[in-house]
């Protein structure tokens, strides 16, 4: 080899650097919604306990962002994106927050449980801004798409056969490297029998989080190969929520049910709704309880003390909230049962980062759900079926996460955080894919 050969020759660094960023975002995306999607309790050993996979993914997803963003190339967008921008303003508004928060002052003790609220959302914020610019087709997107709802219909699946068999799938996630960290004693029964929690941490983020992919699994079985596959995926969703015995997931499954209607007609809506509700009938016959809690799950909504319990903690949050409207007590800080539970996002928002932190979480769902919601019914944009379609089930995804939000504290359970933030980055990138389609029309 010539000296000029040798001079020539590149680093092994810039090699390796060269041979991440061929791969598409969309195949680093979907896998770090098939990590998200197993027990948020398994940490890397030795990382200092908060360390997840999924985590490490996202992580590289914002740094993936950074750099294109900063240095340029790697095929990510640049133009005006409504939804990148509402996510830098809620990222920058919960980071101003926290700032008034420090600088009035955050007790040491919650210094960390600061720190790690800052970390989770920022990640998750990385992720989501990582699919806003680097879908650049309906192809790519659904299969980004498609790997959470592999992910969470396996979810959803430990479940059925936890409650069903008592097997517990969650041993077999522990993979070489990780650690197992406890999950703390979880309210786990209702009606007499066990709530399952699949590979969540809590039976609503297992309902939260299956009932969200329903929208997603349908638009598969629509666009997507292996149709069959697609719809047993959401089969097999439905039955998440049920065995978590969740109002919140049966609230979600309602949405979705609705929102059907004017994507399949009236008749089809029937048959499909037909076939949706044997699988609930299926359930009734091979575990008569269930259903019957279910109903007294449902019926017995005005008297359950966890609901009143939830609209008794307005008057907690207004008192906290003028005493600090700025900043609030810090992003992560709130820590129950030493203060009480909330069990609403939007409440817990508003008194850990008040104001600009509550406004930037609005806008954060609003703004997203606004687009979608206009990509799918809105005649002034000339946009293909299938792009139509995935914002129907994108926009239904973000508004079940939405009315989620507002039945317990979703950010603080890394799954769901991580799936709403996803999704709003997936309303960027059909934003910019739409439009795109439009003009080219």
């Amino acid at each position: 080899m010539t000296v000029a050969a040798a001079g020539r020759r590149t680093p092994a660094t810039a090699v390796a650097a060269q041979a991440l960023f061929r791969v598409s975002p969309h195949v680093i995306l979907s896998c770090y919604l098939l990590l998200l999607a197993l027990p948020q309790n398994n940490v890397l050993a030795g990382g200092g306990g908060g360390i997840t996979p999924a985590r490490v993914v996202a992580g590289g997803c914002l740094l993936w962002w950074l750099v294109a963003r900063f240095a340029g190339g790697f095929k990510l967008a640049v133009g005006p994106n409504p939804v990148r921008r509402v996510m830098l303003l809620a990222l920058g508004l919960f980071a101003a927050a926290d700032a008034v928060a420090f600088i009035v002052g955050v007790p040491d003790s919650r210094i960390s449980n600061a720190d790690r609220g800052a970390m989770l959302f920022t990640l998750a914020v990385g992720a989501g801004l990582l699919v806003c610019d680097g879908l650049s087709s309906t192809r790519a997107l659904r299969a980004v798409l498609a790997g959470a709802v592999v992910g969470f219909t396996c979810s959803a699946v430990a479940a059925i056969l936890q409650f069903g068999t008592s097997l517990d799938l969650r041993k077999l996630t522990v993979f070489p490297g990780l650690a197992l960290q406890p999950l703390g004693d979880l309210a786990l029964s209702r009606g007499g029998l066990e709530r399952s929690i699949g590979f969540a941490g809590h039976p609503i983020e297992l309902a939260a989080t299956s009932v969200a992919m329903l929208p997603l699994a349908l638009h598969l079985a629509r666009y997507g190969r292996f149709k069959l596959f697609w719809w047993a995926c959401a089969v097999l969703l439905i039955g998440g929520p049920l065995v978590s015995i969740s109002r919140t997931g049966l609230l979600g499954i309602a949405v979705v049910g609705l929102f059907l209607l004017p994507r399949y007609g009236l008749v089809r809506w029937l048959l499909v709704g037909g076939l949706l509700s044997s699988v609930v009938l299926a359930a009734g016959v091979i575990y008569p309880k269930l259903i019957d809690v279910l109903i007294a799950t449902v019926a017995g909504s005005s008297k359950d003390s966890s609901i009143w319990s939830r609209l008794t903690k307005y008057d907690y949050v207004w008192a906290h909230f003028l005493a600090k409207p700025i900043g609030g007590q810090g992003l992560g800080t709130y820590v129950a049962p030493i203060q009480p539970y909330l069990d609403n996002q939007y409440l817990l928002t508003t008194v850990e980062s008040g104001l600009p932190g509550l406004v930037g979480f609005v806008l954060l769902l609003g703004v997203p759900l606004w687009w979608t919601f206009r990509t799918w019914r809105s005649k002034k944009i000339d946009s293909p079926p299938q792009v139509r379609d995935a914002a129907w089930a994108i926009a239904v995804s973000l508004l079940v996460c939405a009315l989620s939000f507002g039945t317990y504290d979703g950010l603080t359970f890394p799954q769901f955080a991580g799936v709403s933030v996803l999704l709003v980055g997936c309303a960027g990138a059909l934003y910019r894919i739409a439009h795109r389609t439009e003009v080219s029309g």
